[in-house]
């Protein structure tokens, strides 16, 4: 592992280094040929000294902190051989106000460098006074010495000078002949790569000789870990900010205690040191390409596990059995029931068509409406999911076990792919293929088959078929709510659609009714009473007054409860019983006080008193 991180930080460099060593042509002549090396050097307190090493002479390098082409800046650059820019703030201003002091990206200041290296690097001038005014001579190289990292500022990029190189250094004091041995074997750049700075509040020089001094120090065992006090911790690191940052660093897994722990006669709340964190040996850094790569692998990672639970999801759907009938023509209620799964059905529609009902040939042959009223009535396939008695299809001979929900699109303003778009954007499973009006005359007629999450009664079926149906910004007949309705078999298993997504939920739709209260209040408006609600002479005011005597004994709670709110509401909503209101809303918040300390869930107390 090298001072320098990133392999195109080091060529970046090399290329440098390659201009500074050139002796083919004369430095002057050749800077008239040479395209201009913007080289940022990030994170890095030696970079003139790093010049020097590179090959350059003192006297070679001019040190400016911008690039406004003075007059004077013409004088000091001219027939130098780079120029080292020494700067704190390249893209960011410094807001101060009594209170704080901010650094913040400032827009103004990055263009306005930008605008400057763009213009150096193709300027032209003449520099010097009367007879000794000549052809600027400006240096090919120009250093960005960047030791706060500032050019990425909050990850800001140059939009329009892209030739700038970057290289960052592991250790900020790094020796720059260590430097110049690393980059020596490596090939030049062929232009200058930007390279992503890493950002670390302290250098990784100071943290590894920060674990190399806890290795010295460290001798209390816990668990396996090393332990030190934490006034130790700081003191053997000799920084609160090292001690903070070492915490930080999931790779080496350092925690504190978050309470004391004795470990033989001391107790503290011990900083934890496992034996992985003296095996760091740097940061695993990662430049743009990287990053991408990284959440391109985990964005993949998270859209096959999408896919495999969506599939999962499907699968589980498609597998569930179901009391399956299959019939011939709609005539009659006669019925062979068997067991079946959405997948079986969706198996089979091929093999039905072909060997027993030959549905498309009659269809397409069919030249009049009663032709075509004629196929359907006796030729076409249907079939039903549920118990019926003695396998006779009707709403009174149901026995349950339905699951299936039918709605057929009658309208002909909705294109198929509309159909499978709205069952999506519900998140809806659901089957979607074309009715055997389509296969007539080419009518844009389709059915939806989705699987509800539970066995439904009569109800059930009529509230979750409409409840999906407006869901779905559809409208359906009286005869797609009855339960024995027949559905037809798909024609073509190519033309079945299979939108993937959860059941539908019968409860979202249909809720058990209330029982209605018994309430028997009087009739006529008094206008002064010594009465309570809890002495009238009423069923559920001797549930009120048992209540308000010391609860209600468990097994009968919920009724009890419920039962006192009806009376409690009717009574409020009584306008004949106004002498009562108060009472009655000051009773209801004291029955539900009782209720809590007679144990009811919160959540049933809710549904009670709603």
């Amino acid at each position: 592992m090298g001072e320098i991180i990133f392999d195109k930080s080091r060529k970046n460099l090399k290329k440098v280094y390659n201009r500074i060593n050139s002796t083919n042509l004369n430095q002057y002549v050749k800077a008239q040929e040479e395209e201009v090396l913007f080289l940022a050097i990030g994170g890095y307190n030696r970079t003139f000294e790093l010049l020097l090493a590179l090959g350059l002479k003192p006297e070679e390098i001019a040190v400016v902190s911008n690039l406004n082409l003075t007059q004077q800046f013409l004088i000091e650059t001219h027939q130098k051989k780079a120029i080292q820019i020494r700067k704190i703030n390249y893209v960011t201003n410094v807001g101060k106000n009594w209170d704080f002091t901010a650094k913040r990206l400032d827009l103004n200041v990055a263009d306005g460098f930008e605008e400057n290296l763009l213009v150096y690097e193709n300027a032209e001038r003449l520099v010097g006074f009367g007879k000794k005014k000549g052809k600027w001579e400006k240096p090919t190289i120009v250093i960005m010495d960047d030791p706060s990292l500032n050019l990425q500022y909050e990850g800001h990029r140059f939009r329009y000078e892209t030739k700038i190189g970057f290289a960052q250094m592991r250790n900020r004091n790094a020796d720059p002949r260590t430097i110049i041995n690393e980059i020596k074997p490596v090939e030049e750049a062929k232009s200058m790569m930007f390279a992503m700075y890493q950002q670390n509040m302290v250098d990784e020089a100071e943290i590894l000789d920060g674990l190399n001094q806890l290795r010295l120090a460290v001798h209390l065992k816990l668990n396996g870990d090393w332990a030190m006090k934490p006034t130790e911790f700081k003191k053997v690191l000799g920084s609160q900010n090292l001690a903070n940052r070492l915490k930080e660093i999931d790779e080496l897994g350092i925690y504190q205690l978050s309470t004391n722990k004795r470990i033989g006669y001391e107790n503290s709340r011990w900083v934890i040191i496992p034996d992985k964190a003296f095996e760091f040996k740097g940061f695993d850094y990662k430049d743009e390409k990287d990053l991408f790569n990284e959440e391109l692998e985990m964005e993949e990672k998270k859209e096959q596990e999408y896919i495999e639970e969506q599939e999962k999801m499907l699968n589980n759907i498609l597998s569930i059995e179901l009391p399956f009938n299959i019939k011939q023509g709609w005539i009659g209620k006669q019925m062979n029931s068997s067991v079946a799964t959405l997948q079986g059905f969706l198996d089979d529609v091929d093999s039905i068509e072909s060997e027993k009902i030959n549905g498309l040939e009659l269809l397409e042959g069919a030249t009049t409406k009663q032709e075509y009223d004629m196929v359907k009535k006796n030729n076409l396939a249907y079939f039903l999911d549920g118990n019926y008695k003695n396998d006779q299809r009707s709403d009174q001979n149901y026995l349950g076990g339905r699951r299936l929900i039918s709605i057929d699109v009658d309208d002909g303003d909705y294109e198929y792919n509309q159909i499978e778009q709205a069952l999506e954007s519900q998140g809806l499973f659901g089957l979607v293929y074309p009715t055997a009006k389509y296969y007539y005359d080419e009518s844009k007629r389709w059915r939806i088959i989705l699987m509800a999450d539970e066995e439904m009664n009569k109800e059930q079926y009529k509230a979750t078929v409409s409840g999906v149906a407006q869901m779905l910004g559809l409208e359906i007949d009286e005869a797609s709510k009855k339960i024995s309705q027949l559905m037809g078999y798909p024609l073509k298993r190519k033309d079945v659609s299979i939108v993937n997504g959860t059941m539908a939920s019968v409860s979202q739709f249909y809720t058990e009714p209330q029982p209605k209260s018994k309430n028997v209040l009087p009739m006529t408006k008094p206008t002064k009473s010594n009465k309570t609600l809890a002495d009238f002479d009423h069923p559920q005011a001797k549930l009120l007054k048992q209540v308000l005597s010391g609860g209600v004994e468990e097994g009968k709670r919920n009724e009890t409860y419920y039962q006192v709110y009806m009376y409690l509401r009717d009574t409020l909503n009584n306008p004949e019983m106004e002498l009562w209101h108060e009472q009655a809303a000051e009773l209801i918040e004291t029955t539900k006080q009782q209720a809590e300390a007679d144990g009811l869930p919160e959540k049933e107390i809710e549904v009670i008193f709603r």
